[in-house]
């Protein structure tokens, strides 16, 4: 599909509608678990509750000489 014919464009507006009505989702399922968690254990989630997961860790990079594949031999 070529997405810059205006033919296959979403209508002015649609695509920032799609966003808002995401966004709206995701803030109700999070009231729904919050929620849930507080009918289940009488807590409710806090912001230290994300503080307190830890960070991925950044990819290691591989050094120059294991990144490049050495050149083929000749037979």
């Amino acid at each position: 599909m070529d997405i810059g014919n205006p033919k296959h464009r979403p209508a002015p507006g649609q695509v920032a509608q799609t966003l808002l009505t995401a966004i709206m989702i995701t803030v109700g399922n999070l009231d729904i678990l919050d929620t849930w968690l507080e009918v289940r254990t009488g807590s409710n989630l806090v912001d230290l509750d994300y503080e307190s997961i830890p960070a991925a860790a950044p990819p290691q990079a591989e050094a120059p000489e294991t990144a490049i594949r050495p050149p083929p031999q000749g037979s």
